[in-house]
């Protein structure tokens, strides 16, 4: 069967990448909307994919709409597969009266209520026929979520996990230098890269950190700073000299790949964590909290540790735990590279919505 589909962005991933060229491989007539800025366009355009540039700058960007809707009418997809919540918002309206089927994408936990007009807009909205959620967290969260008899019904919403490729991220046989950021040769490394927002978890690493038995590891925290608590509490740590707050970074995932432990201390609506998933391809064993879709990565005590969120103590003894078996390390950041290369693939994530697709078409 053929089938037409125009994905609608505003910036464009390593995982969507490869899914867009996946399916363009299958045999998919693809086509994709973007900003005109956004990542890997000259890939696409290389397999042969049309890209069109479209900037959303609001949740109803009439000139974005009427743009679209041309698009639509000219390319005629069977499928519009919307990434973002003010992609969606945009395309509900550009495809209003118009035959192609409606596919969202959610990335996050929470943040949606049927009492928000804003959510009735967009991932309540009736126009959509699929929303892919890209951890199981995510799409018992939205089914959960009921008010007076509203509700999503269950085979709206659909857990496919976004792929990933090891080699992508995997570091060559000299890691990065840290002693550039302060760390002494030979120091075991915990690091965390995140968008440090009080959700995230920071002060409560902080204060694990401090608590650890090894008092020669480093803390190495990458990622802009969201949190107004976060430099304070670290000015304030008696463990201070040891803690290397860098912010933003472009070389985030290489740095990642020379820590001996990555940690994602969330405390509440953590999505797929790609940064997790970029230390695992790089033989890091991970710790994670048990908040929204981190677990889906890790089988507890094989390629990870997961930790109750919001609390210390659980937190420090998986740390100390790790940071005193370095073969242990080895053995468990081993097995979380196999983890990811196993069972979340690019090739997986293709099929899986490719199914999804046909699934909701009406038979010919």
């Amino acid at each position: 069967m053929s089938l037409t589909v125009l994905h609608v962005f505003r910036q464009i991933d390593a995982g969507e990448r490869h899914q867009l060229l996946g399916q363009k491989a299958q045999g998919v007539d693809v086509h994709v909307v973007c900003a005109g800025r956004a990542n890997f366009q000259d890939d696409l355009a290389a397999a042969g994919i049309p890209v069109h540039h479209i900037d959303f700058e609001r949740r109803i960007d009439r000139p974005a709409i009427a743009r679209l809707r041309e698009l639509v009418e000219t390319i005629r997809p069977d499928i519009v597969h919307a990434f973002m919540k003010i992609c969606l918002s945009n395309a509900i309206r550009a495809i209003d009266g118009l035959p192609p089927r409606l596919v969202a994408y959610r990335g996050i936990v929470g943040n949606l209520h049927w009492l928000d007009p804003s959510s009735r807009r967009t991932f309540f909205h009736p126009r959509v026929d699929r929303i892919i959620c890209v951890c199981e967290a995510i799409r018992q969260d939205l089914l959960s979520n009921r008010f007076l008899g509203w509700g999503l019904p269950e085979e709206k919403v659909v857990t496919i996990h976004k792929g990933h490729i090891v080699d992508w991220w995997r570091r060559d046989d000299t890691p990065e230098d840290l002693s550039e950021v302060g760390v002494p040769a030979g120091a075991p490394v915990i690091g965390c890269v995140a968008q440090m927002r009080k959700r995230k978890g920071i002060p409560l690493l902080v204060e694990a950190f401090e608590q650890l038995a090894n008092r020669e590891a480093h803390l190495v925290l990458i990622g802009k700073v969201g949190d107004r608590q976060v430099p304070g509490r670290i000015a304030r740590s008696p463990a201070r000299d040891r803690i290397h707050l860098l912010g933003w970074r472009p070389d985030a995932a290489r740095l990642a790949g020379a820590f001996d432990i990555f940690v994602l201390p969330s405390l509440r609506r953590e999505g797929l964590p790609r940064a997790v998933i970029e230390a695992m391809c790089q033989n890091v064993p991970p710790v994670v909290t048990d908040s929204g879709g981190s677990p889906e990565l890790i089988e507890d005590g094989v390629s990870g540790r997961i930790v109750a969120s919001g609390q210390v103590a659980p937190l420090v003894a998986a740390l100390d735990g790790l940071l005193a078996d370095p073969a242990g390390r080895q053995r468990m950041g081993e097995a979380a590279e196999q983890r990811i290369r196993q069972c979340f693939t690019p090739e997986q994530t293709v099929e899986r919505t490719l199914a999804l697709y046909r699934e909701i078409l009406p038979a010919r």
